[in-house]
């Protein structure tokens, strides 16, 4: 039965994943922000912001989610869909993509060899409007899994040899990141050096649905899980004067994204969480449209504070992204991804009930019996 996408926090949805949403993009606003404030009681006295970890927090949720999709959809179907797959995610992508797209060209008068990139998603290899490259990892990342798993079912391989397959990729990025920075090439955003943060996601999703019992037992190590964001986050604090802390601070954010998922994410409703915890998941509910749209009102924020008292400017910096950002992100959310993701259910119904939820091998014994 297909999905009713505007339902937040349903039974449908994991509000534990949408509270780790709410925390990558609300770190990723901070870091944008002209007068950051989220950052502040962590990093007062340090150089570094860390904001940008709400990236790898991204990509490692979104592994998590596209990989528990697929690995569920193979074990309890035979094989995923490729074809669908590929199509279910670009009507949940491309139309608020394209629409910001062309508030560019209307809005800033973009031309189409200025968005070369974007409209082929290459824009993390083609600028200038590079500040979603993220979304072109994403993108590659979708095809690239799309046909690893359909390969994997057709050669019949297990799941023990899926996960190693992508383990091992995910060694080889990490060892050509290092490799790339110290002969000068860039690794920020480029997808051969950013993938590994998705990956590690996808071992998770193979770990819940395939291994479940390790899975759980890697979660049990709470106090691990702990001390590596806080290892992660001395690092950004007082980082090495070395060319190659650049490579190892992808490698810290991603490692964040994954300890947050494994000390986050339990699935069960036991009890009600708390307001706070409820109003970051529902701003991670609309995380996507926020994080394409929450630029776009820096002028707006300029222009006001030309208005306002002097004594008020700082104030009014720091807090006019939130204030006018998110709200901008859940219209364009509502307006345009909403009715996309319910067209989505009446032509391509999933096949599914959820990435997450029940593992995979769970379902599939209870089927059987």
């Amino acid at each position: 039965m297909p999905v009713n996408p505007s339902s937040s926090l349903s039974e449908s949805r994991e509000i534990e994943l949408d509270f780790l949403r709410g925390i990558g993009i609300l770190l990723v606003i901070d870091f944008h922000s002209p007068r950051p404030i989220l950052s502040l009681p962590i990093f007062t006295f340090g150089p570094r912001h860390p904001g940008w970890i709400g990236v790898d927090i991204f990509f490692v949720l979104s592994g998590f989610l596209v990989g528990g999709l697929l690995i569920k959809e193979w074990t309890l179907r035979g094989h995923p869909d490729g074809p669908r797959f590929l199509i279910r995610r670009a009507l949940k992508i491309w139309p608020q993509y394209y629409v910001f797209l062309l508030y560019l060209v209307l809005r800033h008068h973009a031309t189409l060899y200025d968005l070369r990139g974007n409209l082929l998603h290459i824009q993390n290899y083609v600028g200038p409007f590079t500040q979603m490259w993220s979304l072109a990892v994403e993108e590659h990342a979708y095809l690239f899994l799309a046909l690893l798993f359909t390969v994997a079912s057709r050669i019949h391989a297990t799941a023990r040899h899926l996960f190693l397959s992508v383990a091992t990729l995910s060694a080889i990025i990490v060892a050509l990141k290092f490799v790339l920075t110290a002969y000068g090439f860039p690794t920020f955003d480029p997808t051969h050096t950013r993938i590994d943060g998705i990956f590690y996601g996808v071992l998770l999703a193979i770990l819940y649905h395939s291994f479940p019992d390790t899975f759980h037992r890697f979660q049990n190590l709470r106090w691990l899980w702990l001390l590596v964001i806080v290892a992660a986050l001395l690092f950004f604090h007082n980082p090495p004067q070395s060319i190659l802390a650049i490579p190892a601070q992808w490698v810290f954010a991603d490692a964040i994204g994954v300890a947050l998922l494994l000390l986050l994410y339990h699935h069960r409703r036991d009890r009600r969480p708390s307001l706070a915890y409820r109003i970051v998941a529902r701003i991670g509910l609309y995380s996507y449209g926020i994080f394409l749209w929450h630029m776009s009102v820096y002028v707006a924020i300029y222009e006001i504070g030309l208005r306002l008292p002097a004594w008020s400017i700082h104030t009014w910096q720091s807090v006019g992204p939130y204030l006018l950002g998110i709200p901008l992100g859940i219209l364009a959310t509502k307006c345009v991804e909403f009715p996309a993701l319910r067209l989505r259910e009446k032509l391509f119904p999933r096949l599914i009930d959820s990435p997450v939820g029940i593992p995979a091998i769970i379902e599939e014994e209870a089927l059987s019996l």
